[in-house]
């Protein structure tokens, strides 16, 4: 697990790099390589790494690594866990190697059988390859986007990174912010279609590359999620696809705890880290390290329940407790780190608990996917039952009951189609919001219309009519990356790898297949309730997960309705000096003058009494108010960050 930076030159011109402008950015990856550093400069690339050792602790991994012939340069961040197989099948070949790392299978791999080697590679990973002799360079990122990849075609030259920053200060570049993102930032957490804060500054879609051939920049698509989706699958009983499930996720966790240094788990008492803690007690039957972490005021822990995991598993249990005054310090920090703004509060949270892990251990697994892949968000899932009960029957014939939560629930009665609806649930902001929130400077006609367009290209890629199929995708193509990201940056700025067993590519194929009412049982149908009252009390979501797993892990974990990681905001929010705080960073001259805000609202939204409340249309406040102030608050915390750099 490490950083990488580079540049390749696009049309043949020599690269003039200011080699000491090029470490100096490359320091702004340290935190994602505190072990070791190297570069590598000739007339085409720029190459450099940062390196958090964890296969062959040796200066054999050392990066970038070359082939012996010199001809041939790769940097890497990941893991491939099949590399020993993949390692043996070369040597076969009559490859030989000189070092225990991941990195030289990669590197020997690419060189013998081209990009489509990667095919074959089980991990996550983001790297860039070049061929000094063909000078042909390719820049890949893993299938499903564990691992960051930001670039950015400027001037005849692809700058790419593990951070947005790097490629910023390097290349000189104005910063001009995206609005789209901004927006797309309120109602979603994440900017949309690949775009980052940056205009300029694109991610690279997961499950892409870009190759760099004869003066052309061309990115390629080596795996498509929506073909598993669209090809014909072999129905199974569900004890069929319960036995094939486990025995992927043992394989899955088993390739995981390949590492030369401590390895930990994350065990938050919930459904998912259970599992996974609950595998890596079956193979390794020791008294294995597991976190936990939550606050001390009422509600907002959940130590009842990883305590009572950790005894059934037989694990060393840590539990890490936080409060307001480190909150707010590692926010800062955090934000400094990523370059870009946070996506969600418990991302501070996350980032303290991997700060604490790091004294014992290097590697952390996760539970990380397993809401996406087997549909664990059951409000929304299962707000498909309403569409259809909607659009399929006449409104006369409807429950008076149900049509009145309808209306509560989503403002009105009738949708003119699957997207319509789609967008009346997923966003966290809607747009009445938003146009208080945000100034007038911002475009919201046309912002809507890219995000809805966006939106119905990840929904056209489905072949089935079926709604939920289209909504399980969108949550595995887009809402998986938001996640992801938070997920790595937090963990490697305190220098820690994060792993994520459910997010094997062979465990998501497989979950494509597997039948929606496997994932989701509805026990029975109340004719008067939406989907977001049913969720909670007449279904069982990830039923799969659940009935594989009932005789591994404790019942009350198994019986458990699903919660959020919550942060208590609007108690903190509420204190003198924290709204102090907030107060001078969101109406500063410097917040007046950027006019992203619409300041008077926000001097509304400071001023009430009661910041966990909601206020007026529950629609509009879809969370606390506190929330939406987090969100702005996190927002110009970025902004003024960058202005300091």
């Amino acid at each position: 697990m490490c950083g990488i930076f580079g540049q390749i030159s696009i049309n043949q011109n020599l690269l003039k790099t200011n080699k000491s402008e090029f470490k100096k950015c490359l320091s702004h990856l340290s935190h994602r390589g505190p072990d070791d550093s190297g570069v590598y400069f000739d007339s085409k690339i720029s190459f450099g790494h940062k390196r958090l050792s964890i296969l062959d602790l040796s200066k054999k991994g050392k990066q970038p690594m070359f082939s012996k012939s010199k001809k041939h340069i790769l940097i890497y961040n990941g893991e491939i866990y099949n590399f020993k197989e993949l390692k043996k099948n070369l040597e076969k070949k009559g490859l030989k190697f000189y070092s225990k790392t991941d990195t030289e299978v990669l590197l020997q791999g690419i060189i013998l059988e081209g990009p489509n080697f990667v095919q074959k590679c089980n991990g996550m990973f983001a790297f860039a390859y070049y061929d000094i002799a063909k000078d042909i360079g390719y820049i890949f990122r893993d299938r499903i986007g564990i691992k960051p990849l930001f670039y950015s075609n400027y001037r005849n030259k692809l700058t790419f990174s593990s951070n947005i920053k790097a490629i910023h200060k390097f290349n000189k570049m104005k910063k001009k912010i995206n609005k789209q993102s901004v927006s797309s930032f309120l109602s979603f957490r994440q900017p949309i279609n690949n775009e980052t804060f940056f205009e300029n500054i694109f991610s690279l879609e997961p499950g892409n590359y870009i190759e760099i051939k004869n003066k052309k920049v061309d990115v390629k698509s080596y795996w498509k999620l929506e073909n598993f989706y669209n090809k014909k699958n072999v129905k199974l009983t569900l004890n069929d696809y319960k036995f094939k499930l486990k025995k992927l996720l043992n394989s899955s966790v088993k390739y995981r705890l390949i590492s030369d240094v401590k390895v930990a788990s994350l065990l938050s008492g919930g459904l998912d880290s259970t599992i996974i803690s609950s595998i890596i007690n079956s193979i390794n039957n020791e008294n294995f390290l597991a976190y936990s972490i939550g606050y001390n005021d009422d509600g907002y822990n959940e130590f009842e329940y990883s305590k009572l995991a950790a005894k059934k598993l037989n694990m060393k249990h840590q539990i890490v407790k936080s409060n307001y005054h480190k909150y707010f310090k590692d926010m800062k920090k955090l934000i400094y780190l990523r370059g870009q703004p946070l996506t969600i509060p418990n991302e501070v949270t996350q980032y303290q608990l991997c700060k604490k892990i790091k004294k014992k251990a290097t590697v952390v697994l996760s539970g990380c996917g397993a809401d996406e892949l087997f549909c664990g968000y059951g409000r929304i899932f299962t707000s498909v039952d309403d569409f259809n009960k909607l659009i399929k029957t006449k409104k006369k014939f409807l429950n008076k009951q149900f049509l009145k939560n309808v209306h509560l629930r989503y403002g009105k009665l009738k949708f003119k189609n699957e997207m319509d609806h789609f967008l009346s649930i997923y966003p966290y902001t809607n747009i009445e919001l938003k146009k208080k929130l945000l100034s007038k400077k911002f475009d919201h006609s046309t912002i809507e219309k890219n995000i809805k367009i966006y939106f119905e290209s990840i929904f056209k890629k489905i072949k089935s009519k079926r709604y939920t199929d289209k909504m399980q995708y969108f949550f595995q193509k887009y809402h998986l990356k938001g996640i992801l990201e938070r997920e790595d940056i937090s963990s490697m700025a305190a220098g820690i790898e994060l792993r994520v067993p459910f997010l094997d590519h062979r465990i998501i194929e497989f979950s494509t297949q597997i039948p929606y009412q496997y994932k989701i049982k509805k026990i029975k149908l109340n004719q008067n309730l939406t989907s977001d009252k049913t969720s909670e009390i007449l279904d069982i979501n990830k039923f799969i997960l659940k009935n594989a797993f009932k005789n591994e892990i404790p019942i009350k974990i198994i019986k458990r309705k699903k919660i959020g990681f919550p942060v208590p905001l609007h108690n903190w929010i509420e204190k003198k000096h924290v709204k102090k705080l907030i107060l001078r960073i969101l109406l500063s001259k410097k917040s007046q003058k950027r006019g992203i805000f619409n300041i008077h609202y926000l001097k509304k939204l400071l001023n009430e009494k009661r910041l966990n409340q909601f206020k007026g249309d529950s629609r509009i406040y879809q969370n606390s108010i506190a929330a939406k102030i987090w969100m702005c608050f996190n927002l110009e915390c970025f902004f003024l960050n960058q202005d300091n750099q």
